[in-house]
């Protein structure tokens, strides 16, 4: 092939690149916006901790203060000790992340309403439904809920202004008794992105007609002293506080800066408020956010710096966001054109250029422009697009340098050896070539399912200090995540100290028996090397068992009507799962598989047979296995 076709030929495939992207930018292609939304986690990452201003504390419901006051939910008269006791020490704003919906004795009940009228400075929260199921099966006439209405936004402009702001079924409010008394309302809901991570905070919650704030939003206002009046919802992408103007996209959703991972606020105790333990003047003048952070509790979420990170922590990064004023803004979508350009430029350069050549451009424009766009962030505040931009270098890229490859440049094996390279097997990718295997919903699905579970752990728990129990706690629930995420398996949640996993769901993994066995083989070889470290440094060595069972299951987003939906799944074979790690105690082992799971991956694991057993909920006995090892 002559030159000049080669540079023409360069042309038409940067033309068929760029026209393919913008086809599926203009389709809305989800799989594409989920990355772009792992980007911006990237970029916090590298970003670091931003210390927060001095305004905001956290009075948490710890292990320490579980332990110290008795289990969870406490009564009402606690709390009414814990309003009297902010204050006196002269908090500004109190802040509950905690729900009252239910009356108690009328002597705990007026407690908690008598400190809520003596404060006057506290903040109650909120519950929307925006499921038309949970709207109609709550029985919800319809009727105006007065005492939400002085809550609500009572400024508003540019209404005629496109807006989407969430529409609510239904409420779950706060018991009226103390509603009357609080300083105002505010919702605690949160909607994490399709890959379960929380990045935005809802600004406006419509309801009735009217729309509702967060608390984080509220108690900024409290602090400085702002009238509701002067709180302002602009349609048009804002929402003013005073002289504060807070960036919005068309959902009224706030972009949340984050300013680090877990405990970046201060956190103190509430048994140690309760027990006058704490430094003089810890919450004078200070924004008191109080909600839980204990394990036990699971209001864990997942957030660019964490995959478990209290939600009470969210409120107050969106405060100090608020207080602080430093906004991230995502920029006007100038995607469709910087795929043009990028595409274009590599077009027309990579036909003129030798392979080195190609290679250093197509690195050198990439890494410009991903510099480019963490300089945005970190300097300026601005999350600017870069899926698609840098999708059009990499197609742009490989697409020209495949078609010469198969025209010119046949014998250059580094090139084959580049592609091969770019190929990834992980769950990303499958879900970019078919979103379709993303789908949630309420499904069967034959799915694996695993449960590890700390043994004695109640008792360790109660010889030794929750500070140590705590840490231990976490390094090991840290560690035997990530081996989960190593095996492309889903997090179902903590319970305790006990975890669920599970693979074929939402993503179909035809191996997902197999990826399990492998999971708890890792889990174990991991177990050991920390109990040598736990051994060496002095600490308890914990030793868990693990259950896997492999059957047909309901999968998809369960959870109790007004307060929260999680990814989850459901019947008998997961109860069998469980049960399979309560025996690992009874035959002193590590690992035990049910047959069924052994079906699917007998040759290709080393077992002992440890006979049948009749477990509650299934009526034929069931043969199980000592998982040993699994083959290389």
């Amino acid at each position: 092939m002559h030159l000049p076709n080669i540079k023409r030929t360069g042309i038409y495939i940067a033309l068929i690149v760029a026209v393919t992207l913008s086809l599926l930018h203009m389709a809305d292609f989800k799989i594409f916006e989920v990355l772009e939304a792992k980007t911006l986690d990237l970029q916090f990452a590298m970003r670091g901790v931003i210390p927060p201003g001095p305004e905001t504390v956290i009075a948490t419901i710890d292990e320490k203060s579980i332990n110290r006051l008795g289990r969870f939910p406490w009564p009402r008269s606690t709390w009414g000790r814990v309003v009297d006791r902010l204050t006196e020490e002269g908090a500004k704003v109190i802040v509950f992340d905690v729900f009252f919906t239910e009356p108690e004795a009328v002597a705990s009940d007026d407690l908690f309403q008598r400190a809520i009228m003596k404060s006057g400075r506290v903040v109650l929260p909120i519950v929307f439904d925006f499921t038309e199921a949970g709207y109609k099966e709550s029985g919800f006439t319809g009727q105006k809920i007065d005492f939400l209405l002085p809550s609500a936004f009572m400024a508003m402009k540019n209404t005629d202004h496109p807006f989407g702001a969430p529409p609510a079924k239904m409420v779950l409010p706060t018991l009226l008794r103390f509603s009357t008394y609080a300083k105002t309302l505010a919702h605690i809901n949160m909607n994490p992105d399709v890959d379960g991570t929380l990045r935005w905070e809802m600004l406006a919650v419509e309801y009735q007609g009217d729309y509702y704030a967060p608390i984080g939003l509220q108690a900024a206002r409290l602090y400085r002293d702002i009238p509701l009046e002067k709180m302002t919802l602009d349609f048009s992408g804002a929402v003013q506080v005073g002289d504060t103007v807070i960036p919005t996209d068309e959902f009224g959703r706030m972009l949340i800066n984050y300013r680090g991972p877990n405990k970046t606020f201060p956190m103190y105790p509430i048994s140690d408020l309760l027990d006058r333990t704490l430094p003089a003047g810890a919450f004078k003048d200070k924004i008191v956010l109080i909600g839980a952070t204990a394990i036990g509790i699971y209001d864990l979420r997942v957030t660019p710096f964490s995959t478990n990170m209290a939600g009470i922590e969210k409120h107050a990064s969106v405060v100090d966001n608020i207080l602080r004023g430093d906004f991230l803004r995502r920029t006007l979508d100038l995607n469709i054109p910087l795929i043009f350009v990028f595409t274009l430029i590599l077009g027309i350069l990579i036909p003129r250029l030798g392979a080195k050549a190609g290679a250093a451009l197509f690195l050198l424009v990439f890494a410009g422009y991903s510099v480019f766009v963490y300089y945005l962030f970190v300097s300026k505040g601005i999350w600017f697009s870069w899926i698609y931009p840098a999708s059009a270098l990499f197609f742009g890229y490989t697409s020209q340098t495949a078609y010469r490859f198969f025209t010119e440049e046949r014998r250059a094996r580094d090139i084959r050896k580049m592609f091969s390279s770019y190929v990834s097997k992980r769950i990303v990718d499958e879900l970019i070539r078919d979103p379709s295997k993303a789908k949630l919903g309420g499904d069967r699905k034959e799915i694996t399912v695993l449960f590890s579970d700390i043994r004695g752990f109640t008792n360790f728990s109660e010889k030794h200090q929750p500070e140590e129990v705590v840490s231990l706690l976490n390094e090991y629930l840290g560690a035997m995540t990530n081996i989960v995420f190593e095996h492309d398996g889903t997090l179902d949640k903590f319970v305790g100290d006990a975890i669920m996993a599970l693979w074929g769901a939402p993503v179909g993994q035809p191996d997902h028996a197999e990826r399990a066995c492998r999971c708890a083989v890792d889990m174990i070889k991991k177990l050991k090397e920390l109990q040598k470290k736990w051994t060496a440094e002095g600490k308890y060595a914990i030793d868990i068992g693990i259950g896997i069972n492999t059957g047909d299951m309901v999968v998809g987003n369960m959870g109790a009507e007004g307060k929260k939906m999680d990814y989850t799944v459901i019947g008998d074979n997961v109860n069998l799962g469980a049960r399979l790690e309560s025996l690992t105690r009874k035959y002193n082992n590590h690992i035990i598989i049910s047959e069924f799971t052994y079906s699917k991956v007998k040759d290709m694991v080393k077992v002992n047979e440890l006979g049948s057993v009749t477990v509650k909920g299934k009526e034929q006995p069931v043969v199980i296995y000592d998982l040993v090892g699994v083959k290389d």
